[in-house]
C-alpha cells in the first residue's frame, strides 16, 4: 500500500512541474476568448504564442527570455501567451481554431499588426530561439530588438567609429550626448552612458582598449558575481560588439612616457 502511495505521488510531483515551470514567462500577458482582441489591438504590434496549458521546456523559456529582451526595448510591443486545454471546458480552443492553430504542433507564434486580422505567422521552418524571434519581429515591424543593452541609432552610427579620425569621433560623441540628453527610458539612458565611455575610451586608448576591456569584463562575469551585476556585463559586452571592425585600418595613438 505504502508504495502505491509513493509511486501516486511521485507520479503528481511529475505532472506538476511544467505548471510550476510556466510561470517562468516574465512579461508575458495571458490572454483568453474574452481579452483577446482588446488587448492586442491596443498596442502597435503584438508577438503572441498559443500553446499548451501550462507550457515548459526550451522554446517557451526562449520565448520568456524574447519577453524580457522586448520590455527593455519598446513599449509598443505586447508579449502575450494563450493557454489551450484539450480537456475539462476546452478554455481558448475555439480562438485557436480561429487563427487554425494545429494542436499537435505547439507552440505556435503570431505577429499581428494593430489588428487581429493583420497578421504573420511565423514560419515553421524557424526554430523557436530568442535569436529567430528577434529577427522575425525586426524584419516584420519598424521595432528594433537587438541584444540586450544595445540602442539601434548608436549601433548603426558607430559602424568603423574606430577607424575614423579623431576629430569625427569627437564630433559623434557631441552628437550622442545630445542623443542622451533627449531621452526618457531610464535603461536606454544607462546603455547611452555605457556608449559613450567606450567612445571616450576609444579615441584616447584606441583599438586596443575594445580587446582589453572584453577579457576584463568576461574574467568579472566568469566569477562569483550576483545576478543583477552579471546582467550589467553582459550588457556592456552586447555594447562593445558595436565598435567592432572587420579590418583595423586606423593607427593606435602613442603612448605617452612617463
Amino acid at each position: 500500500m505504502m508504495r502505491i502511495l509513493v509511486t501516486l505521488l511521485l507520479a503528481l510531483l511529475h505532472y506538476s512541474l511544467p505548471s510550476v515551470r510556466a510561470l517562468a514567462c516574465g512579461g508575458c500577458v495571458d490572454l483568453d476568448e474574452i481579452n483577446f482582441q482588446r488587448t492586442v489591438e491596443r498596442f502597435p504590434y503584438a508577438l503572441v504564442k498559443f500553446d499548451i496549458a501550462f507550457p515548459y521546456g526550451v522554446k517557451h523559456e526562449a520565448f520568456g527570455a524574447f519577453s524580457k529582451a522586448a520590455h527593455k526595448a519598446t513599449t509598443d510591443l505586447l508579449v502575450a501567451t494563450v493557454g489551450i486545454k484539450d480537456y475539462g471546458e476546452l478554455e481558448n480552443k475555439a480562438l485557436g481554431d480561429r487563427f487554425k492553430v494545429d494542436d499537435k504542433n505547439f507552440p505556435e507564434i503570431f505577429l499581428f499588426k494593430g489588428s487581429i486580422d493583420d497578421f504573420i505567422r511565423l514560419p515553421s521552418h524557424m526554430d523557436i530561439t530568442l535569436d529567430n524571434l528577434k529577427a522575425f519581429v525586426s524584419s516584420n515591424t519598424d521595432l528594433y530588438i537587438g541584444r540586450d543593452g544595445c540602442i539601434k541609432d548608436f549601433d548603426d552610427g558607430l559602424k568603423n567609429y574606430a577607424n575614423i579620425p579623431d576629430a569625427e569621433q569627437a564630433a559623434l560623441i557631441e552628437i550622442f550626448e545630445e542623443r542622451l540628453e533627449k531621452m526618457k527610458n531610464p535603461e536606454q539612458q544607462k546603455s547611452a552612458k555605457f556608449y559613450l565611455v567606450y567612445m571616450r575610451k576609444i579615441r584616447e586608448l584606441g583599438y586596443d582598449f575594445l580587446e582589453e576591456e572584453t577579457k576584463r569584463l568576461l574574467r568579472l562575469k566568469a566569477g562569483k558575481v550576483a545576478e543583477s551585476k552579471k546582467d550589467e556585463l553582459l550588457r556592456k559586452l552586447n555594447i562593445l560588439e558595436a565598435f567592432r571592425v572587420n579590418k583595423l585600418t586606423k593607427e593606435a595613438p602613442e603612448k605617452q612616457e612617463l
